[in-house]
């Protein structure tokens, strides 16, 4: 059994987060607005409590990290592009290096869109600057697997 740490951040809304069909080649976990998917066989502890910077120092080269958090209902403020559900990996920013890089290893992509209503940044985190081909199509099968956030029935 995989233990997964829950984290809080300070000044995250109660806005519902993207969720995710189940996949045993993935653990998620969502905490207020943001929905977090790990690969299986990575470190649990690369969801650090608190630190999820920290814990990306836990993923090995063939592991990688979703973070997905909804930013609020409707288009942000600054233009987010309208985009496809579910996210493209080739729609993504990708960056080798950003401050704050928990080591250099560690490749970041980065994507603000809205879709269904609703204002995301969804990011991918590989282990290594180089992912597999593989890791790629796994990823982007996993990021096919969420869904957009929902409002709470009443």
């Amino acid at each position: 059994m995989v233990r997964l740490a829950v984290l809080i951040l300070v000044g995250v809304s109660a806005l519902p987060p993207p969720g995710a069909r189940s996949n045993p080649a993935w653990n998620t976990v969502t905490t207020g607005s943001q929905l977090f998917a790990l690969t299986a066989k990575a470190n649990a502890d690369a969801l650090t409590l608190l630190g999820v910077f920290d814990g990306l120092r836990k993923l090995g080269p063939n592991d990688a990290l979703i973070w997905a958090t909804t930013l609020r209902r409707g288009a942000f403020p600054r233009p987010f592009p309208s985009a496809a559900w579910p996210p493209r990996l080739g729609d993504f920013r990708v960056d080798h290096g950003w401050e704050g890089q928990p080591l250099s290893r560690i490749q970041q992509r980065l994507l603000g869109l809205t879709s269904h209503g609703w204002s995301l940044d969804v990011r991918v985190y590989f282990g290594t600057q180089h992912p597999s081909r593989r890791l790629l199509a796994d990823v982007q099968a996993e990021l096919g697997r969420l869904t957009a956030p929902k409002l709470p029935r009443k």
